[in-house]
């Protein structure tokens, strides 16, 4: 971490005494946050709380993740701590009774003070990494992408971005303790400080921050930009230089054909030649001339080139996502369900895609797979057996080197009673109902047949009347 950004760490830490039931002693809580990586560690000090004749003690371990549960790292040797040997790399002891911890993300997690088996420190060590851990300056109009990972986020808790104390506008997305932030096509206004924030029930407890800084584009500047295929992506590509030109232009070479194609041809102060109604382009001032084209179409990826008269300025690189589910929106409930994710483009640079289940904020990972050149398809798809009612929101993510570079959202629908179903419905309730008047119909004339063929009084003694009987009818 830089000097500068070291400058805005914030070390939040508290004491919070509770009492244990069945023990007369007091556990001390703590809570302690520190950056990975950064030069100065952590001590845990209990000088204030050890008594010299303390000689039955020790310090345990449990690791935020997940390596070691209540093991002992340190113990009282006659009277002198002591740790042991599979952990020297991690701690050491400083006077007293104090654990000294390196500043190393895998020491995170909580540490207990043990004597004669009995608690009376807590300590909890939050470790936070912010990648990359040094910001350089940025090309002007390149994509930035950063993220910002904490060991461990208790129940309550969340982790973001903030710039002004408030959320960043820009594409983030928290998936495994770390939040991830993409910032387009970074411009003037882009520059400043960004703070990845920890609060607590809504409460900031710890926050570190980096800044952004532009430079400006160079003859040789090459850049890849990643963006999802939808009606409400945008395209904005930087073209500058420190030397004045008459003209300028935009050029393009679909990935599909790879024949190049003029976009855009303008004059100083002049008017512009557009290729379509989808691309556009500020004015021309002899230095600066930017590229916009939306909506963003799968088929747009290829590289885009700014040529000042005859200077080739900046290149840029685009790569289109496109998801899709197959049935549509609408279907049965009982059908399965094909989600499909798909890249333009992978080049020398595994491209890792991830299919992840949204809850809110939060992704929660279903699938992923590392492409790579040579691989055959660029696609990455996820069969749903039948749609459930928490199975609505996806997002499909692009990783390069760990880093996030472009989300696109999908949001399915559960099918909805139609209005022929309401029909039909209706029609098997008419058909019950027909099935079971005629049933009583025919019963009502059986019985009127029967008084009719029924003798009258003067039947003559010798007769034999039998008892009426009627066939039930069941529907």
């Amino acid at each position: 971490m830089s000097g500068q950004g070291m400058d805005h760490i914030m070390v939040i830490q508290w004491w919070i005494l509770l009492c244990i039931s069945g023990n007369s002693a007091e556990v001390m809580k703590r809570s302690i946050f520190l950056i990975s990586g950064q030069t100065e560690s952590v001590h845990l000090s209990v000088s204030d709380l050890a008594q010299p004749h303390w000689s039955e003690f020790s310090w345990e371990w449990t690791s935020h993740d997940g390596r070691y549960s209540e093991i002992q790292i340190a113990r009282a040797i006659s009277s002198r701590l002591v740790v042991s040997p599979p952990f020297t790399e991690y701690f050491s002891c400083s006077k007293d009774f104090d654990v000294t911890v390196k500043p190393k993300f895998e020491c995170a997690g909580v540490f207990l003070l043990v004597r004669a088996n009995v608690p009376l420190v807590k300590i909890e060590i939050f470790a936070t990494k912010i990648t990359p851990s040094f910001w350089p300056s940025f090309r002007l109009g390149s994509d930035v992408s950063v993220s910002c990972e904490v060991s461990s986020l208790p129940d309550g808790a969340t982790l973001q971005w903030e710039r002004h104390g408030d959320s960043t506008s820009n594409t983030t997305l928290f998936y495994n303790n770390t939040v991830h932030m993409i910032i387009r096509s970074v411009h003037l206004d882009s520059q400043g400080a960004y703070f990845c924030t920890f609060r607590q029930n809504g409460t900031l407890l710890y926050n570190v921050s980096n800044a952004v800084r532009i430079e400006e584009v160079s003859s040789d500047a090459t850049l890849t930009m990643y963006r999802e295929s939808s009606n409400s992506s945008l395209v904005t590509l930087f073209c500058m230089t420190s030397d004045g030109y008459i003209y300028a232009s935009w050029s393009w070479t679909p990935l599909s054909t790879a024949k190049e194609v003029h976009l855009v041809t303008t004059t100083m102060y002049g008017s512009n030649d557009t290729f379509n109604e989808r691309f556009s382009c500020g004015d021309f001032n002899g230095y600066y001339f930017p590229l916009y084209f939306s909506p963003v179409k799968f088929e747009d990826s290829g590289r885009f080139n700014c040529y000042f008269e005859n200077l080739l300025v900046a290149s840029i690189n685009v790569v289109t996502l496109k998801v899709s589910a197959v049935p549509p929106s609408g279907f049965p409930r009982n059908q399965p369900v094909v989600l499909r994710c798909e890249v333009s483009e992978v080049s020398t640079d595994p491209v890792t895609l991830a299919w992840l289940r949204m809850e809110g904020s939060r992704g929660l990972l279903v699938k992923q797979d590392i492409l790579t050149e040579s691989h055959p398809t660029r696609t990455l798809s996820v069969t749903l057996p039948s749609l459930r009612r928490d199975q609505l929101h996806w997002q499909c993510a692009v990783f390069t080197e760990g880093m996030l570079r472009v989300t696109a959202s999908l949001t399915l629908t559960l099918p909805t009673q139609t209005k022929m179903s309401s029909m039909t419905g209706m029609g098997t309730e008419t058909v019950v109902r027909g099935v079971i008047t005629m049933a009583a119909t025919l019963g009502i004339l059986g019985l009127l047949g029967f008084y009719c063929r029924r003798p009258n009084g003067t039947q003559t003694q010798g007769q034999k009347e039998e008892p009426a009987q009627l066939e039930e009818t069941s529907v």
